[in-house]
């Protein structure tokens, strides 16, 4: 068992971040499926779903800049071998996967002729109009590379359980706030 914790900005910034993009998948998902298209909802959450975009962006890279300052504690010395290379390669993958998501999703709002807007404040174009087609592919590639994010998430979860439960490596105090 380790006792040695994030630094406290690592453990807001996970948490915040955490938040954020379980409220992307949602937000996404409801304005692509369950909102008429075209309605002022579907407006409304697509602005709104850009917005935490770029938010959520701004924070990858502090959380980029803190994990460089402060190196996170080293994993607990009986998480061995594959297990090991495996929370090393998932962590790697949960800092690219979303700088991934945002940036096709940014794409295809460029592609079809938009600017990113944050809240209102036009942001500058980044890629070209390009029309339709490449649009309709990146949008087929946020959404994938999204859920594909939702299930590597769902995996950095899951194996936090299962050290905390079935190893009983506290992996988890180490993100958390306060005293056991």
């Amino acid at each position: 068992m380790t006792e040695e914790k994030y630094h406290l900005s690592a453990r807001l910034m996970h948490w915040i971040m955490a938040v954020g993009f379980v409220f992307m998948w949602a937000c996404g998902y409801t304005m692509t499926t369950l909102v008429t298209e075209d309605s002022p909802l579907e407006e409304f959450l697509f602005d709104l779903h850009i917005s935490v975009g770029v938010t959520l962006l701004a924070l990858l890279i502090l959380r980029i800049v803190i994990r460089l300052v402060h190196r996170p504690p080293p994993l607990p010395y009986s998480i061995r071998g594959l297990e090991r290379t495996a929370a090393h390669l998932g962590h790697a993958v949960l800092y690219a996967l979303p700088a991934l998501v945002i940036t096709v999703g940014w794409m295809e709002t460029n592609f079809g002729g938009h600017t990113v807007q944050w809240f209102g404040v036009q942001l500058p174009r980044v890629f070209p109009e390009t029309g339709e087609s490449l649009q309709d592919l990146s949008a087929e590639v946020h959404m994938w590379l999204a859920y594909g994010m939702l299930a590597v998430a769902a995996g950095h979860v899951a194996a936090a359980f299962k050290h905390r439960w079935i190893d009983g490596h506290d992996v988890i105090h180490r993100m958390t706030f306060g005293d056991r």
